[in-house]
């Protein structure tokens, strides 16, 4: 039997921060992309967790082409979610924030190598 008077956590525990995860915005993105190109290039977010934190994997998938996927970018972070680490064309980026995360990813999704193999998964797709 539970003792109320024993109940050592905090009333506010199960109230999450203010702010969305590295995922969720991937995500939400990855879906945005298939809507920009009919389903021809989506993107497709999977998460993995070591002992050094999580780390999500934002591919390029063209689904028309067996399942294709090109790994676009990879982004690390610790348990407290920011900062993150974004690693793309062989370089690491900072976000230290999630207004800065969102930033280098509009940067990353509007750099010519980002739109050459959309563009590229795109014309290999249309038959």
């Amino acid at each position: 039997m539970q003792n109320p008077d024993r109940d050592l956590w905090p009333d506010d525990i199960n109230q999450p921060p203010n702010i969305q995860t590295p995922v969720t915005i991937m995500k939400e993105q990855a879906a945005l992309l298939g809507q920009k190109t009919s389903n021809l290039v989506v993107g497709d977010v999977r998460t993995y967790a070591d002992n050094n934190g999580f780390h999500q994997v934002f591919n390029l998938e063209a689904p028309s082409l067996g399942g294709y996927k090109y790994e676009l970018l990879r982004v690390i972070h610790s348990i407290k979610l920011y900062p993150v680490d974004i690693h793309f064309d062989d370089r690491t980026i900072r976000a230290e924030s999630q207004e800065e995360f969102v930033e280098k990813l509009r940067e990353i999704f509007a750099h010519d190598k980002t739109k050459n193999v959309i563009q590229a998964l795109i014309a290999q797709s249309q038959k």
